[in-house]
């Protein structure tokens, strides 16, 4: 992989992890819990939107087996969603 994402604030991590832990536990929570959550969530948005336009574009070089090199290729061709 080329390029180097810029550094994550603390903000942007503390989105990362609210998110991550509504997508594993949200269904799980008490209403009023799941509702301060998403509140927490939602504050942090700007900063998450932010560096999510700001990171550097990130291309891979693929070799197949059969010797074909795809070179240059996003990043996001390639990661899970």
């Amino acid at each position: 992989m080329d390029a180097h994402p810029r550094k994550e604030g603390p903000e942007v991590r503390e989105y990362v992890r609210l998110t991550s832990l509504r997508d594993d536990f949200g269904a799980q929570m008490p209403p009023a819990s799941r509702q301060r959550l998403d509140e927490e969530i939602a504050a942090l948005e700007p900063a998450w939107t932010e560096h999510r336009n700001t990171r550097e574009r990130v291309t891979v070089r693929v070799r197949f087996d059969n010797g074909f090199v795809l070179d240059g290729a996003d990043a996001v061709l390639f990661t899970p969603r």
